[in-house]
């Protein structure tokens, strides 16, 4: 009767524990060298902690500063062809001189997170590289 009771509470624990880290989410460290913009708020340059879940369109990403989130946005995770050999971001330069973070790249990963930005009153004007 007790091997039984250990046994079902073996098996709970396992099913609990794994059910949990389907829906934790991934993270990783991101070091950003540029003052940029990102859903109306400015990351300063330092290192965030970037949490996101899924592999899908409607994903949410959370961009943390020691214990503080930042800003939470809508990402696309996209897929590669190949993991990507280091962790970096893009940005593109706005009218007004400020960088927008378009998207998130993590070492080792097939794919990059592209993120959801409100539509801004002017255009980019073109694209740069972050920490590749």
């Amino acid at each position: 009767m007790k091997v039984k009771n250990i046994s079902k509470g073996l098996l709970l624990g396992a099913s609990l524990f794994f059910a949990s880290s389907a829906f934790a989410g991934e993270k990783a460290s991101v070091k950003v060298y540029d003052d940029v913009k990102l859903h109306g708020k400015t990351l300063h340059a330092g290192n965030y902690e970037v949490k996101w879940e899924g592999t899908g369109c409607q994903d949410r990403v959370n961009f943390r500063q020691g214990k503080d989130t930042v800003v939470t946005v809508a990402a696309t995770i996209a897929p590669t062809k190949v993991a990507q050999s280091s962790t970096g971001y893009s940005t593109s330069r706005q009218e007004d001189g400020s960088l927008a973070l378009k998207a998130v790249v993590i070492a080792g990963k097939k794919y990059t997170i592209e993120l959801g930005q409100r539509e801004a009153a002017a255009p980019a004007k073109s694209e740069t590289a972050g920490n590749r």
